[in-house]
């Protein structure tokens, strides 16, 4: 995943209300969506009481989400597992879209999972005000002492931004590095062919004989296995560059996204989804207590 470090490009502006942009985090969220909207529809359809094929791997899916919801925020919340089945599945889905290469991460612009922040945080406040009225809501400010009250004040505030930043830096740190080391890899290959091509055909044709030398000579040594190929392909297209047939390519390049990839956009895009929601479960499930705590109160 490559990320464009200027922010999310504008495709244009829709003239209401003073002007609403239609960036690339719109768009990609909104294919996020109906994504997941034309999926639900597809695969609650048709469901046979004995499962078999895509219905038990969905089954086995939906069964997790909701056991993970119970265990985190107990039975009486059961009926919040759409909810943080959506939340996560719109984590990790916004940031594998960035896998196509022509559209951005929905998780890598701040206004997307701030959003989602802001969301959750007016939920707690609904459920504290709709359990203890607006003014128990408004005392649980001053506890544990009264002088707490600014910095409890600004803990309610600060923890949407926490959540929105933690998982937003994650996924655009991960999209900067990717993008900066692809360039980097990408400026020493055109040293490097330019280097090879400055001496002629010579020192391609004569990197190229060293590579299959050595893949014939150290076949079952894995390091001299990989030396010989970079060397076979450093020549080739080097050689090509030097008789002017092709110029340009960033042969060191080749391989380094998706190795890349699967770190910063499949096992941290599905990590950082998983925090989100966990955290999105601890803190609603902190304003709906257990009944029989409510009544003990």
């Amino acid at each position: 995943m490559s990320l464009d470090v200027n922010g999310a490009f504008i495709y244009f502006t829709i003239p209401i209300f003073g002007g609403i942009p239609i960036t690339q985090t719109t768009v990609s969220s909104f294919i996020v969506a109906l994504i997941l909207i034309i999926a639900s529809i597809k695969l609650g359809k048709n469901l046979q009481k004995r499962p078999t094929g895509v219905q038990v791997l969905v089954e086995k899916g939906v069964s997790m989400i909701y056991n993970l919801t119970t265990s985190v925020m107990g039975e009486h919340n059961a009926h919040w597992t759409p909810f943080m089945g959506t939340i996560f599945l719109s984590s990790i889905c916004g940031s594998l879209i960035g896998l196509t290469g022509f559209l951005r991460s929905a998780t890598a612009d701040l206004s997307c999972v701030l959003a989602w922040s802001v969301m959750v945080s007016v939920i707690i406040w609904y459920n504290n005000i709709k359990h203890n009225g607006f003014v128990g809501w408004l005392k649980g400010f001053t506890e544990p002492i009264v002088v707490m009250t600014p910095m409890n004040i600004v803990s309610e505030i600060a923890q949407p931004f926490s959540m929105a930043f933690r998982h937003f830096g994650n996924v655009a740190g991960g999209g900067v590095i990717s993008s900066i080391i692809y360039a980097a890899f990408g400026l020493l290959s055109t040293a490097v062919l330019n280097l090879v091509a400055s001496n002629g055909w010579i020192m391609g044709a004569g990197l190229m004989l060293i590579g299959v030398g050595l893949f014939i000579w150290c076949r079952k040594k894995k390091f001299l296995l990989v030396l010989s190929i970079l060397s076979f392909v450093i020549g080739f297209f080097g050689l090509l560059q030097a008789l002017g047939i092709l110029s340009g390519v960033p042969i060191l390049a080749f391989g380094v996204p998706a190795v890349l990839s699967c770190y910063f956009d499949l096992f941290s895009g599905f990590i950082q989804a998983l925090v989100f929601t966990l955290l999105t479960m601890v803190y609603i499930s902190g304003s709906l207590p257990a009944p029989e705590n409510n009544k003990e109160n």
